[in-house]
């Protein structure tokens, strides 16, 4: 988001593809931060189906397509059409079997390796860093993250052998971070080339810092790359006005109603640092749904550290099954959550929060992004959303 928000107020058109939606798939592909209208993805979608079925015509033991390889199909056309002068393509998954691993970018960057798709990825974090290591390419500079020492070395090792320019947060590009509040916060930044102070971050969260810094690093060596400048006006403006639905998303005052897809271990952790950094709360109620490719445990012994209601539910996605409620009770309970209750379907238990609620409280719905994205659909509807061709429709 930080790069697509920069780069647009650089005055150069960019196409965007992430993963997973929230709310409709067409949240994938975005031309200048504005979403493709619905007509263009049907069409996209025709042609992308029409030359996978004479592919397999012509290689029939290739089989079907996944479902991310066709949408990453009509994210690569989407950007041909709109005549794009850059792309940012976030992985799917790890990222070494990822469908998006045959781009060769002009930067690969690693934000974070954590405990996340350890069924698929592995169980240890040297196993999980190979799989994101995988993004690396020959020549190609790569920025790295804060991360673990064990990781850390397992990317250093796959950029050495790519002959890969390794940039790392906290070693050659630093920050360091200002006040917070409800409205973001600053921070001062030293890299390859800018020397900034005081700019302005409009998410919130302390971890958006280290987030903005892997960002502005991987900025910084696309200007190298290209030969695009990059100003200092365009970083500060971009950073200061970046949105991120879903991630400590305000969506309701009195009380406070925030949405944030924390998933894992990790992201969990910075939730829990950021709540009491950020808000000011009479009583803070949680609503929790995860899906079972989760590791549970570790999630709860962490949000267990905050003194707060929880109300358990579980997201409906087809094809990934949920996390049960009830069992999701019973942990939070081992985890030594003292106040728990099963909320049932997640708006029920969204209303549930709010029933409990008063005026000073504060609600934070967290987990699955699929759990955001169908409590998201309480203020900010589909349709508002496709046909406006944006996440913050009027």
């Amino acid at each position: 988001m930080f790069c697509e928000a920069v780069l647009c107020a650089a005055g150069v058109r960019v196409g965007t593809n992430t993963t997973p939606y929230l709310q409709t798939p067409i949240e994938k592909v975005r031309i200048d931060q504005q979403l493709i209208s619905a007509a263009d993805a049907i069409e996209l979608s025709r042609k992308v189906m029409g030359c996978i079925e004479q592919l397999q015509l012509q290689h029939d033991k290739l089989g079907h397509p996944h479902y991310a390889e066709a949408w990453l199909g009509l994210a690569m056309d989407a950007f041909r059409s709109a005549n794009v002068d850059a792309g940012i393509i976030e992985v799917g998954m790890g990222g070494r079997y990822d469908s998006s691993n045959f781009v060769v970018p002009k930067v690969s960057t690693i934000t974070s390796v954590h405990y996340d798709h350890v069924r698929v990825l592995g169980d240890t974090i040297q196993e999980i860093a190979r799989h994101k290591a995988g993004i690396i390419k020959h020549d190609v500079p790569v920025v790295v993250g804060e991360m673990f020492n064990e990781a850390f070395e397992v990317v250093e090792a796959e950029a050495k052998h790519s002959h890969a320019r390794l940039v790392q947060v906290g070693r050659e590009v630093s920050y360091v971070g200002g006040p917070l509040s409800q409205d973001g916060g600053t921070f001062s930044y030293r890299g390859l080339k800018y020397r900034l102070d005081d700019v302005r971050v409009a998410l919130l969260g302390s971890h958006q810092y280290a987030n903005a810094a892997a960002a502005l690093a991987t900025l910084e060596l696309f200007s190298e790359q290209t030969g695009r400048d990059i100003p200092e006006s365009a970083i500060r403006h971009g950073l200061a006005n970046v949105q991120f639905a879903g991630r400590l998303e305000v969506m309701k005052r009195e009380p406070l109603v925030v949405l944030d897809g924390a998933h894992n271990e990790e992201k969990i952790g910075a939730l829990v640092e950021a709540i009491p950094a950020v808000f000011n709360f009479r009583k803070l109620i949680l609503v929790v749904g995860l899906l079972e490719t989760k590791n549970v445990s570790p999630i709860l012994e962490r949000l267990a550290k905050l003194d707060a209601n929880l109300i358990a539910t579980a997201p409906a996605v087809k094809g990934k099954p949920a996390f049960n409620s009830t069992r999701l009770v019973e942990l939070a309970v081992g985890a030594g959550i003292e106040t728990v209750i099963d909320g049932g379907q997640p708006h029920r238990a969204l209303e549930a929060a709010l029933d409990m609620s008063t005026p000073d409280d504060l609600v934070v719905v967290t987990g699955s992004l699929y759990l955001i994205g169908s409590i998201r659909s309480h203020w900010y509807l589909d349709d508002q959303i496709v046909n406006q061709h944006t996440m913050f429709p009027k």
